[in-house]
């Protein structure tokens, strides 16, 4: 998983932005098909942004935007967003494959001793008296 950082304003320190890659470095626990990270660090006057796009090999892309007083507080609702995003991405994946799949296995129509039908019984029962 390849993490790229970017930061709107020079005033965020380096601390902050490996805090960032160490956090969402765990999203890849989840799901290992996660191809790239970009994530875009801002600060404002009195509030900080954190705006993740994950790119998944599977072709989707998770966005993923948060805003907090705090820098670190930001990346951590960020992360937690992200990682709700791949589990649920991971397991719509898991559910998509196993729709296709029968539980039980298909019985086949010809049977060895066929159940007879009501004309072959009525016959029957007439030769019979």
């Amino acid at each position: 998983m390849e993490i790229e950082i970017t930061t709107r304003n020079s005033g965020i320190p380096d601390a902050a932005k490996s805090y960032a890659r160490d956090k969402l470095a765990k999203v890849g626990r989840y799901f290992d098909r996660i191809g790239q990270l970009h994530v875009q660090l801002e600060t404002a006057k009195d509030t900080s942004r954190v705006h993740v796009v994950a790119h998944l090999d599977t072709g989707a892309t998770l966005v993923a935007d948060e805003r907090h007083a705090e820098l670190r507080a930001a990346i951590d609702l960020c992360s937690d967003k992200l990682e709700r995003m791949v589990r649920k991405e991971k397991q719509r994946l898991i559910d998509r494959n196993r729709r296709g799949t029968p539980t039980e296995p298909l019985r086949s129509t010809q049977d060895d001793d066929p159940e007879p039908s009501y004309d072959d019984v009525i016959r029957q029962d007439l030769e019979e008296n």
